[in-house]
Parts: C-alpha cells; structure tokens; sequence
C-alpha cells in the first residue's frame, strides 16, 4: 500500500465518526463557554493578551489576532462565515461518474453487481450492503430515466464503499477469479481483455479515494474555522491572511500538536522564544 493511501485511509478512520455528527447530521457546535465564569475582567484580559502574543509570533503567516478586542458584530460575522461553509458542505454530494463520457449509468450498474456478488462482510456489515443495494437501485433508475445525469453519491455512500473497497479480500483461485473480471484482466495475457472497457475496480476506487481526501481537506478547514469562532468568543478577533483550501491545510498542520516542529516558519517563530 502507497504511503499517501495510508495516510488517507487513516485519516479516514479516524474522521468519521466525527464528521458523521459535525456535517451530515449538522451537529458541529460552537463552543460558548470557553471562559469559566469565576475568572475576573482582569484575567480575563490577561489571557487574551498572552494568547495574542504567542499566536501572533507563531501563525502570522496564515493569520494573526487583532489587538483590539472582537465586538459582538464581529462574532456574528465570523460565526456567519463558519456556518456558511458548513451549509456548503453538509448536504453536498460526490461524483463517482459522468454522463458526459456515457460512464454514469454503466459505473452505477458496476458497483450494483460488485455489492451483490463480491462485497464482503462481516459482524453487522452486512445491514450496509442491504442499505446500499438499495441506494444503488434508485441511483440506475434516476440514471436510465435521464442520460444528462451524472452518478453521485452522498457522504454515506461514498464512506461505505471507500472503506468496503479499499482493502478488497476473498479466498481461493473462484474469488481471485471474481477480482480479475472486476479489473478487466486476463489471466491468461496479464493485459485487459478490451482496451475499450475504461470502467474498473481500481479506477473506481482511485475517484472515491480522491473524493474521500477532498472530505477530509474540508474537515480540516471547518476545524480552523471553529476555533475561530471560539476564539471570538473570548474576545480575540482572528484575521485569516488566507482564502485557498490548500493555505487552510498548512495552517491546520501548523497549528497541530504533531506538526509545529516540522513547520520552518512556526520553528523559527518558536526558537527566537527560547
């Protein structure tokens, strides 16, 4: 297994659940108490100046705390900016397929036949290959009815089948077997059976793992954009110096525990301390 598709399927396990409560169900919530109420206006303050310090020196490269304390408009506005993402994300669907190179109906009928004849299971699982038929059911019918859709999964969908394809298993040369027409390959030559048959196991599997990571990407900006929120709510306006996802990705890795010290500019920022 490639060490970046290691790192996603362990991302993946470790997210799920989490992402299960915070996006598809729309559970995430913002933290309102972040500041006992038995400390005083002047301790208060005192946080807010050392926590403005140390973050100023450490993460102005994505973002820096104003000195002037946040208002209550402002919270409002950061708060706005957090559930407008999350909005964006919660319900969002995940292109597996397209019509536009006849592949939608054809992938939907191919991962109908994998879950019926091939998806393994074990202890409860099985309620999930149930769960999915039907899913997939309706898909081919939404598909056959009309050509100009594309094949689109939900949240759940797509986890199901990245954790249900990503490590395919059988037993015996019958199952081996089962695998190879799954990929289009001929034992016999070692090559494709037909060139002309671009719909595979693995290349289905690459579009999900691929849909799986971008998940995990917003996860990972969602998490910048509620500590900001909270943030706020303690008084401490967070001003983002950045807007593309892949800056809200360094300052996520900047920003965790394991990751300070790999990051030169966060290094730097913490040896002139020392």
């Amino acid at each position: 297994m490639a060490k970046e598709e290691e790192t996603v399927k362990t991302a993946v396990e470790e997210m799920d659940e989490k992402i299960e409560q915070e996006v598809q169900d729309k559970n995430m919530e913002i933290d309102e108490s972040l500041l006992p109420d038995d400390i005083t206006e002047e301790q208060k303050e005192y946080a807010r100046i050392t926590v403005r310090k140390e973050f100023n020196e450490k993460f102005s490269k994505w973002a820096y705390i104003e000195e002037e304390d946040c208002t209550d408009d402002e919270l409002q506005e950061i708060k706005k900016e957090f559930e407008d993402y999350l909005e964006e994300n919660k319900n969002k669907m995940y292109k597996i397929a397209s019509h536009e190179d006849g592949l939608a109906l054809n992938t939907a009928k191919f991962l109908k036949n994998w879950n019926e004849k091939f998806n393994a299971w074990e202890k409860g699982s099985w309620r999930g290959i149930i769960h999915f038929d039907k899913v997939i059911s309706k898909i081919i019918e939404e598909l056959e009815a009309d050509s100009s859709k594309d094949l689109e999964i939900d949240y759940s969908s797509l986890i199901f089948l990245y954790q249900s394809m990503y490590e395919p298993k059988g037993m015996g040369l019958e199952s081996a077997r089962n695998m190879a027409v799954f990929e289009n390959y001929n034992e016999e030559t070692g090559m494709p059976y037909e060139e002309n048959i671009p719909i595979t196991y693995s290349g289905i599997l690459e579009k999900i793992t691929i849909e799986v990571q971008m998940l995990s990407n917003v996860d990972k900006k969602l998490n910048i954009l509620k500590e900001r929120v909270n943030l706020a709510y303690a008084g401490l306006k967070m001003t983002l110096k950045i807007s593309r996802l892949e800056e809200f990705l360094e300052f996520y890795d900047a920003i965790t525990a394991e990751h300070v010290d790999q990051d030169p500019d966060v290094k730097e920022a913490i040896d002139k301390q020392k």
